[in-house]
């Protein structure tokens, strides 16, 4: 873990601010799904970053500064507004009789906003899509449901790329 952070704390501040944009993404798309909240996207999202705690020892404290803004409501308005589409290419490679119902929720969002980001944001590679993705879901999942994310997206990434 201190080799991750020591990795993350070298990386450029802008691409920091990206990747804390797509966990908190992850994280708003969860919460208005898990709550099947009414509650709009940018209350839940403005909340978010005025609330967030990365770490537990740290106070709360407004993100504004600390994260990509614009990337973040990208993605937000971006799976929002094609999850359906989204969600097809989920299903399309899960095993024979699996559904979306059986993937936990955080996966679910996982999923959608890496496939949203290889589908629709030209600027980013998609090695970089895999590797912010999965690095997310290790924060949550074992290792098994790692793997699980990696393989669905790296497929995916493939299936776009040929």
């Amino acid at each position: 873990m201190d080799k991750e952070k020591s990795y993350k704390n070298k990386q450029n501040p802008a691409l920091l601010k990206r990747s804390l944009a797509r966990l908190m993404a992850v994280q708003i798309l969860y919460q208005k799904d898990f709550n099947s909240s009414n509650q709009n996207l940018d209350k839940i999202k403005n909340d978010v970053i005025e609330n967030y705690v990365l770490d537990c020892g740290d106070d709360i404290s407004s993100y504004k500064n600390k994260i990509d803004e614009k990337f973040l409501e990208n993605l937000l308005s971006g799976v929002s507004m094609v999850e359906t589409n989204l969600d097809e290419k989920i299903i399309n490679n899960l095993k024979a009789g699996w559904s979306l119902k059986a993937l936990e929720e955080p996966i679910l969002q996982i999923l959608r906003c890496a496939i949203f980001e290889l589908n629709y944001v030209k600027n980013v590679p998609a090695k970089v899509v895999l590797d912010e993705y999965v690095s997310i879901a290790a924060s949550f999942f074992d290792s098994k449901k790692v793997t699980f994310v990696n393989a669905i997206i790296d497929k995916i990434a493939k299936d776009l790329k040929s």
